[in-house]
């Protein structure tokens, strides 16, 4: 039996499209995303990092300043102390014990040499350590210990006003666990002299 012939037109039908290819599309952009937001948190967490060891230092810093700034104020602590004792709170002397550094204290009549402070330790003065076992001296650093005992100076200035005393400038210096933590304070004392009546203010 024959079949019959048939004749087809061809007809204007929109192509649909493949869901296959959308999905891909989106797959390329998610790992496009990801990577981005990759390369932004390995970026942030290196600075954290980095802020971290900065802040670190920073803190070994001030710790190391702060110590330097307490043993120069134990030195200072120390010559207003010695002045109080017996006779040494004197007019000073010019010369002698006052143009080296020694470890015995004495008075000066004359003002700290600037020349004399431009370098570490001080070429003038008197070293102090107290206690080795309260402040262990070591150049080359360690846990509680400090880079150099620390130095003070101490000058007669004159009488006080109204000549009820004896004025006096310490002048001390300090260091940390190194040689960069270092600090510089001054006291104005005052050694008080005369007769007051009991009677009166």
């Amino acid at each position: 039996m024959k079949k019959p012939a048939f004749t087809s037109a061809r007809t204007g039908f929109a192509r649909l499209p493949d869901p296959h290819a959308a999905r891909r599309k989106e797959a390329g952009y998610v790992l496009v995303v990801s990577m981005i937001l990759l390369v932004v948190l390995t970026i942030l967490a290196v600075s954290m990092f980095r802020s971290f060891g900065l802040q670190e230092i920073m803190a070994g810093n001030l710790r190391e300043k702060t110590r330097a700034v307490d043993a120069a104020q134990a030195a200072i602590n120390y010559a207003e102390w010695w002045l109080t004792q017996g006779t040494n709170a004197t007019t000073g002397v010019a010369t002698g014990a006052c143009a080296a550094a020694s470890t015995t204290p004495v008075v000066c009549n004359t003002a700290i040499p600037a020349t004399a402070t431009t370098v570490t330790p001080w070429a003038v003065g008197v070293n102090y350590n107290p206690n080795p076992a309260y402040m262990a001296i070591n150049a080359g650093g360690g846990v509680g210990t400090y880079f150099r005992a620390p130095q003070f100076y101490i000058q007669y200035l004159g009488l006080a006003s109204g000549g009820t005393g004896s004025l006096y400038r310490i002048t001390a210096i300090g260091w940390g666990g190194n040689s960069a933590a270092v600090a510089v304070l001054q006291s104005t004392y005052i050694i008080s002299t005369g007769v007051k009546p009991l009677t009166g203010p």
